[in-house]
């Protein structure tokens, strides 16, 4: 059955992507695959002040039990709201089980399930979340703080206060809406435009001849990237058991009865990759070059990994074309306006 499955993947792939003179891949019927990657407008903000006040809240370390943590503590905008530590700390001083994924880009995500294994179905939910029993909460300490209490911090606050009635007239203070001016924040999150996007759009200096062949690579079936680094964002945000743990279930601890969901974790977006090492939901790979040699041996062979993942073969010339073009998807600045830093 796997290997059925996996054909008719491959046929269905190849019958969508033709290379033409077997190095430049276009989609079927003669459009380039560049055109594919081709980036957005920006999302439109329906409520500014609300986006502009879920920043405030964002960097605001009152939001957690302590009072010494924000949500930006474990994603950083200079490292494309990421992190390069493989396990943020926690309110209560703790290591998290996972790296913190990054959020750009996130408001294009539309409805899929938010976080590496897609517990919290929107993200007002996830941050509602780490608030009142996660990482920014001290639920598991032997002196947790009752979110009523944070809660009242904002209340009792006259210029948040005055903010609220700005961005949420009528509306009360607490968790949720709390949560939802993050939310709108974080889906203002948008990337700068990279070298990538300059070559996209036609500038042929943006980027070097190895990342240009390594661009031509990442969208055949010899490597698989594009397969799920799929848009201008590089991610289907589904999730995929690709070999790289044999303790954390991923999504299997929310699906528990879909044997493809155990061991699998959101695709992440590429975007800014190059900024945000070590690797993977476990930071088990240091470099981009250790991600690509996992790939190359497929992961670890069981009934949940993805039917994507299979040994594949590379030369180096090959790996360092492939690295060379996901460094042109990072910046070091982000958007103006309201994703930017203070």
């Amino acid at each position: 059955m796997r290997t059925t499955s996996f054909s008719l993947l491959i046929i269905s792939l190849i019958s969508n992507v033709i290379l033409d003179g077997g190095t430049t891949p276009v989609l079927a019927g003669g459009l380039a695959t560049k055109r594919d990657y081709r980036r957005p407008p920006p999302l439109p903000v329906p409520n500014p002040a609300l986006a502009e006040f879920g920043r405030d809240l964002f960097f605001e370390p009152q939001l957690s039990a302590s009072g010494k943590t924000a949500c930006a503590s474990c994603h950083f905008q200079d490292l494309g709201w990421g992190v390069t530590d493989a396990r943020s700390r926690s309110d209560s001083g703790t290591p998290t089980s996972r790296k913190s994924q990054p959020l750009l880009g996130i408001g294009h995500a539309g409805k899929a399930p938010v976080g590496w294994d897609g517990r919290s179905p929107t993200l007002e939910a996830q941050v509602k979340a780490s608030v009142m029993t996660g990482s920014m909460s001290m639920q598991q300490t032997p002196n947790p703080v009752k979110v009523e209490v944070i809660e009242e911090r904002f209340r009792s606050n006259p210029g948040y206060v005055a903010k609220f009635q700005t961005a949420m007239p009528g509306s009360p203070i607490n968790v949720d809406t709390i949560s939802s001016a993050i939310a709108a924040f974080e889906r203002t999150l948008e990337p700068k435009t990279a070298p990538f996007d300059r070559w996209i759009e036609g500038d042929e200096q943006a980027i070097s001849e190895s990342a240009k062949r390594g661009f031509a690579l990442f969208n055949t079936t010899k490597s698989m990237c594009f397969t799920c680094h799929t848009g201008w964002r590089f991610t289907n945000d589904q999730f995929h058991d690709i070999g790289t743990t044999t303790s954390d279930p991923g999504r299997g601890r929310v699906v528990k009865d879909d044997e493809m969901m155990q061991f699998a974790f959101k695709t992440p977006t590429l975007r800014s990759v190059a900024l945000r090492p070590p690797y993977m939901h476990n930071a088990s790979q240091a470099t981009l070059h250790d991600v690509m040699r996992h790939y190359e041996k497929g992961g670890i062979d069981r009934p949940s990994r993805s039917p994507l993942m299979m040994p594949i073969s590379l030369t180096d010339q090959e790996r360092d074309d492939l690295v060379a073009f996901m460094q042109t998807l990072s910046e070091m600045k982000e958007m103006t306006g309201a994703g930017s830093s203070r």
